[in-house]
């Protein structure tokens, strides 16, 4: 799968001057996993610009708060190359990352993002004022634990004007990705919102917004999150009439 940078920044650039510069490109895989026997890989940037575009990589250790809130920090544990590196238009450059001969799997998976961020051009006196934006685009990388497990815990589920708030807790010793979390009325979806990533041994609450068309809203609702793979969390509730009044 490839990911393109974002375009709407692009967009909503043109609407605040005409000379604004920002590139388009895409990145390829949208993730990298290794493990005991996978220590390298490869990763493609596409220039989908009409220009050559400039860029630079930085690793970042990535763990969640007790918020669940994502968390960065400046990493040296992995190989990656090169730091620095331009694309022609219409042309793609490899990319190479990979785990230290020193780096052992842990007890619980290691998790890092690699920044691969656009440089802006050089500034063009001639041009006149210019508005730059740097796109970016944070590609997770994974190191799987000496045992992989996936272990979602619902830890609770609470009713708030418009929506219910589902907290939930990984405690397996890997990464789970959450695409989306339902709200359910037997056969009926009456809710959904998009999840995200939560770490090993982290809890992230979500919101899942419930559908005005579908009030009143009640009897039993069942709480359902949809993950990567085959695993599913389910959670029921009595439905309350908070979830269909409005913030």
């Amino acid at each position: 799968m490839r990911h393109s940078a974002p375009r709407l920044a692009i967009l909503l650039a043109s609407l605040v001057t005409s000379h604004a510069l920002a590139g388009s490109f895409g990145v390829s895989p949208i993730r990298v996993d290794f493990n005991r026997s996978t220590r390298t890989a490869v990763v493609e940037v596409t220039n989908d610009d009409e220009r050559k575009l400039s860029f630079q990589m930085k690793l970042v250790e990535w763990t969640q708060d007790a918020a669940g809130q994502d968390q960065y920090a400046d990493s040296q544990d992995l190989i990656f190359f090169p730091p620095l590196f331009t694309v022609n238009p219409n042309e793609k450059r490899i990319l190479r990352i990979g785990t230290k001969p020193a780096t052992a799997p842990g007890a619980r998976e290691k998790t890092y993002r690699l920044f691969i961020e656009e440089l802006p051009p050089p500034a063009d006196p001639a041009a006149g004022a210019q508005l730059r934006i740097a796109l970016r685009f944070a590609l997770p990388v994974f190191l799987a634990p000496v045992t992989a497990q996936k272990k979602l815990v619902v830890e609770s589920v609470v009713p708030r004007a418009g929506k219910a708030v589902v907290r939930v807790r990984n405690d397996g010793t890997q990464s789970v990705k959450l695409e989306t979390l339902r709200l359910r009325r037997g056969a009926e979806q009456v809710g959904e919102s998009q999840g995200w990533y939560v770490l090993a041994g982290a809890t992230r609450e979500f919101e899942v917004h419930a559908d005005a068309a579908k009030c009143p809203i009640g009897g039993p609702i069942e709480v359902e999150a949809q993950t990567e793979g085959v695993v599913q969390v389910r959670h029921t509730l009595e439905a309350s009439p908070l979830l269909c009044q409005r913030p």
